[in-house]
């Protein structure tokens, strides 16, 4: 049975005072209003998913920019100290400052650094030691940058010292070994970053000889102002991250979301990504120097602030036109629902054939070609037809004794039957057709057991194994050596009382729904036992079947009204499992199960000795 669908379900729960075009209306309104919700998801979304695209390639855009920035700052520095340690003259200076263990002239070395320095307002400072003590420096001989002393305690001084002929960065380049530890363990706040490049300086002349070192200490209001160059968030952080995951520099932000570096990796991604419940823009780009890579990250609610403006006009939006389909769908209503309304007055004031409808009222209906033109015609042919039938039922009840008569007169006796069917198996004999005489036989039997007369419910069960047995005979000439079956009927049960024709359709069903489907056919057994109750079992080779099904169609109770009608299939099964339930008891009735590849019929029945359910024994025609 087809299931109810949404609109019986929304109907269902109306007042059933509820007019037909209250019902118009809302059904307009349950098509329509889904349909709009489903258009404005589907726009927000698709509006959200461009939005989101959008800040994505516009952060990329900014960390594009600030890489071009950072990469031209920091190649500059790299080469420029290449090109100092390089440099004749300061190789010259340092050499002599060798030999000599004194403070050669150096105006060829301040010459050529502040031509290097010269409009690289990134640059701090430049210093150039020898191995034990300062040789050159442009800030103050006794600055903390300067002082060799104040060198050799800075946390970076043992680095330097394994440094081979490459140039390494540092951060936090003026704390001391003690402070940076400091900070590292948040005994003190975090110090001013200065970044700065150290490199040792070999001499050109002879290879593997280490003449000082060099340092070149980037400019902390510069690197800031580039920093916070971009335009972006309100607490964007932004991170110089090097290869190990370790902070080189940051734009120093208000609110410090780091942690999701650790959480989802410096590699190269670029999307949104949720930390403790709020949504962050995150974009990872490589620097293209020394492996570093640069790290932003934004609130998504500092970026999203037009879309919550296309949120208010959608709603607008949306108001706007469930107000117009409101007004839309009152006013068809009352136009679609007035034709019925009319025609439902008309039918009211039908009191029979003495009743004259408003020609007024009627004519527009009779020029109609529609389904309301179609239903008032149909009526008028009701009207028609019922004064028709008042005239007919007198005539038929006098039809009715007549025909009732003619009928028992054409009934025909059994007896001729079962003389003819004698008359036809003696002919077959006469001609030596045992298989026609066979079929004959059970056929006269079939029809001997199905046409006896008797008002009981009950049968013995060898009556009504004789019975099966029969119609299995006569299956087995349509089946051949397809069909195989057995009968088994224990002595203490045949004597027993069992429910009229239970297992012929139950063999039926077996055959038609098992043993038929296979390609070279089966058995059918059918096994009768007595333990606490009467046991009959029908077995058959199929296996195919729907248990779930079944069990569907195996609930019943009287008492219950829903459960009474019948279902559209298995009629048979469920008018024998019906009537085990009504002349038996509620405990009996049958059951289907797969046992070893076959199905199984469990028919459970009571132990019935006599038959208490007719006055009289059973006669046979």
């Amino acid at each position: 049975m087809k299931k109810p669908d949404l609109f019986f379900h929304i109907f269902s729960g109306l007042p059933r005072n509820t007019s037909f075009r209250q019902r118009l209306f809302i059904s307009f309104l349950v098509i329509a209003i889904p349909v709009l919700a489903a258009m404005a998801i589907f726009s927000y979304a698709l509006t959200s998913n461009s939005t989101k695209q959008t800040l994505i390639q516009a952060q990329e855009t900014q960390v594009g920019h600030l890489n071009a920035r950072l990469l031209s700052v920091y190649s500059n520095i790299e080469s420029i100290s290449r090109d100092i340690i390089l440099s004749s003259d300061i190789q010259d200076y340092m050499r002599d400052a060798g030999r000599n263990r004194s403070y050669p002239d150096d105006s060829a070395v301040s010459y050529t650094i502040s031509a290097l320095m010269a409009d690289r307002d990134f640059i701090d400072s430049i210093v150039i030691t020898g191995n034990t003590y300062t040789l050159f420096s442009t800030t103050g001989a006794y600055t903390d940058k300067a002082s060799f002393n104040g060198i050799r305690e800075k946390w970076w001084y043992r680095d330097l010292l394994l440094q081979d002929r490459s140039a390494a960065w540092y951060s936090y380049a003026t704390l001391s070994a003690q402070r940076m530890k400091a900070q590292q363990n948040g005994e003190i706040p975090d110090q001013i970053n200065t970044q700065m490049l150290a490199r040792p300086i070999y001499s050109v002349d002879t290879p593997g000889m280490r003449l000082g070192y060099l340092m070149i200490y980037t400019d902390n209001d510069y690197m800031q102002n580039l920093w916070r160059s971009l335009d972006w968030g309100s607490t964007t952080n932004l991170y110089l991250i090097d290869r190990d995951g370790n902070v080189i520099d940051s734009n120093r932000p208000m609110r410090d979301y780091s942690n999701l570096i650790s959480e989802y990796g410096i590699s190269d991604q670029n999307g949104f990504v949720r930390y403790e419940g709020s949504p962050y823009l995150y974009s990872c780009a490589d620097l293209g120097i020394n492996g570093w890579r640069t790290v932003m990250i934004t609130p998504y609610n500092e970026l999203n602030r037009p879309m919550s403006n296309i949120v208010i006009i959608l709603l607008i939006l949306i108001a706007a036109l469930v107000f117009i389909i409101f007004l839309m769908s009152n006013r068809s209503s009352y136009h679609m629902a007035r034709p019925i309304a009319v025609l439902s007055h008309i039918m009211d004031s039908y009191h029979g054939s003495d009743t004259v409808p408003d020609p007024e009222l009627v004519k527009p209906y009779e020029d109609r070609t529609d389904e309301i033109g179609d239903i008032y015609r149909s009526y008028a042919q009701l009207q028609e037809r019922i004064q028709n039938l008042i005239q007919e039922i007198y005539v038929k009840n006098l039809e009715k004794k007549d025909a009732e008569l003619a009928l028992l007169q054409s009934q025909i006796n059994p007896h001729f039957l079962y003389n003819t069917l004698d008359s036809i198996n003696w002919l077959a004999l006469m001609h030596d057709e045992e298989e026609i005489s066979n079929m004959i036989t059970a056929l006269s039997d079939t029809f001997r057991l199905s046409l006896m007369k008797s008002s009981s419910y009950f049968v013995e069960v060898s009556a009504e194994a004789e019975y099966v047995t029969s119609y299995l005979m006569l299956q087995k000439f349509r089946y051949g050596d397809k069909l195989n079956y057995t009968v088994s009927v224990p002595a203490e049960a045949e004597k027993l009382y069992i429910p009229r024709f239970i297992l012929q359709p139950l063999v039926e069903n077996a055959l038609k729904h098992g043993i038929s489907k296979l390609p070279n056919g089966g058995k059918i057994d059918i096994e009768i036992s007595v333990e606490e109750n009467l046991i009959i079992l029908v077995k058959n080779d199929g296996s195919d079947i729907d248990l779930e099904k079944m069990g569907d169609i195996l609930v019943y109770h009287p008492s219950e009204s829903e459960l009474l009608s019948f279902k559209p299939e298995g009629y048979g099964v469920q008018n024998i499992f019906r009537r085990i339930k009504v002349i038996c008891g509620e405990e009996y009735g049958l059951s289907y199960s797969v046992e070893r590849a076959r199905t199984v019929c469990r028919i459970t029945l009571p132990i019935k000795e006599t038959d208490d359910s007719s006055p009289g024994p059973a006669d046979e025609a």
